[in-house]
């Protein structure tokens, strides 16, 4: 007797890409895609997860008016990428990364989207995700902070990037309501979407129907949208000024009663926030979408201090008072002192002081300030600031705090502030 063969009937396959059975019949005859197995009896067409990828890939291409023909002859391409050893596949990957940071460095949008397109044919999303969007941004970050490109430049790479990320995100056929499904929101004040916009292409490809709130989402929203019974909340977080907007969750009773999973930069840098934190740690974004599937949530959360939970909340109600005090002292200072030199941004320096110290309190987690370098090096690599300016400024703002606060408050913000400073030197 014959073993029992399992998998997807072309029926199943269908409902879960949109594509009619007469057209996968036709694409299966005219270009062998999907390429079901039969079962043990010879009866029926069997298909697996990675026919329903190649589906929705050839079914997008046609979307975006490539012929079939033409687009089964990419995939086939495809399939052929995956089967090479790493290092001929890693290095078409790093000759199309390089071609295209060079595209953004000139600011050839024309290339740079044709680039990405051709990317996105050769190589799968996971490919295209870790060896080519995520060197480009990074590479394209250190340049700007070195001065060799440009604002705009850099907004215009993250624009281009993020269109054809939304564009493959939208161009997804909608699930069944019966799949999994998953919220995808970056934190509040979190303006950063490609790592979440290619987290939820990538889980998409695993099963799950992606409800993405992007940037910036207010927590009430969060919490409102928890109410429709997700299966996961996705959080992406990658400074301080997003981190310290998540503190009201460390109360369980203003938590969403759905499973959370946080990711971003600064969650990937600091271990022991990842063990704070009011929810479960995956991995980086681009990893993680591949184990959701087999997540089980953690049941038990770290609780923190109520001393220094009150003094981070104390900081987080007086933040713009701390921030204009600080200036007025400050420039009162330069004048006083005939100090000529501008520091630009000053009251968003201060502010992220503000929050990197109320998150270091409220997470447990001094070595927050370490990793939170990103405004220190913009003042004094970036907009040359002069090291001692930035320490006075950091004086003025100890100061401050030594006036607004008590002394047992002070207590916890002053070994922090020095922190900060001897980063400075």
């Amino acid at each position: 007797m014959n073993e029992p063969t399992f998998g997807l009937t072309i029926k199943i396959v269908s409902e879960r890409t949109g594509v009619s059975v007469h057209t996968l019949r036709a694409w299966e005859r005219r270009y062998g895609i999907p390429a079901p197995k039969r079962d043990s009896d010879n009866r029926y067409r069997l298909y697996d997860e990675q026919d329903i990828a190649d589906v929705l890939w050839l079914k997008q291409q046609v979307e975006a008016g490539i012929p079939p023909a033409q687009a089964s002859a990419l995939l086939r391409q495809r399939r052929h990428a995956r089967t090479l050893g790493t290092t001929e596949v890693t290095q078409p990957l790093a000759a199309t990364q390089a071609a295209l940071v060079a595209a953004f460095v000139r600011s050839d949008e024309v290339t740079a989207r044709r680039i990405l397109d051709e990317a996105f044919a050769l190589f799968t999303p996971e490919q295209v995700a870790q060896h080519i969007i995520e060197p480009t941004m990074r590479e394209i970050g250190a340049r700007w902070m070195r001065g060799e490109m440009t604002v705009w430049q850099e907004h215009l790479a993250s624009n281009v990037v993020q269109q054809k990320l939304f564009a493959i995100l939208q161009a997804q056929p909608a699930l069944p309501l019966a799949v999994p499904t998953l919220v995808a929101a970056c934190a509040p004040n979190e303006e950063h979407t490609l790592g979440l916009l290619m987290f939820s292409i990538l889980a998409q490809r695993q099963g799950w129907r992606v409800i993405f709130l992007g940037q910036a989402t207010p927590l009430d929203e969060i919490n409102r949208v928890a109410r429709t019974k997700p299966n996961l909340i996705v959080v992406s977080v990658t400074t301080a000024l997003g981190l310290v907007e998540l503190i009201p969750w460390l109360d369980p009773a203003q938590r969403p009663a759905v499973p959370i999973v946080f990711g971003g930069r600064i969650v990937d840098a600091l271990p022991k926030l990842r063990a704070h934190l009011p929810g479960d740690y995956l991995g980086t974004e681009i990893v993680a979408a591949n184990q959701l599937l087999g997540f089980k949530p953690r049941t038990e959360f770290w609780t923190p201090s109520k001393r220094a939970l009150r003094a981070a909340n104390a900081l987080r109600a007086h933040r713009l008072k701390i921030a204009g005090d600080t200036a007025v002292q400050f420039l009162a200072t330069l004048t006083a002192h005939r100090t000529r030199t501008q520091v630009p941004n000053l009251n968003f320096a201060t502010l992220f002081l503000v929050d990197a110290i109320t998150c270091a309190l409220a997470f447990d987690v001094p070595e927050l300030l370490d990793a939170e370098r990103m405004w220190l090096d913009e003042m004094i690599l970036r907009r040359a600031v002069p090291p001692e300016l930035v320490t006075k400024h950091l004086d003025t703002f100890t100061r401050v705090l030594g006036r607004l606060f008590s002394a047992e408050q002070n207590r916890l913000y002053q070994p922090l502030v020095a922190r900060m400073k001897g980063a400075v030197q």
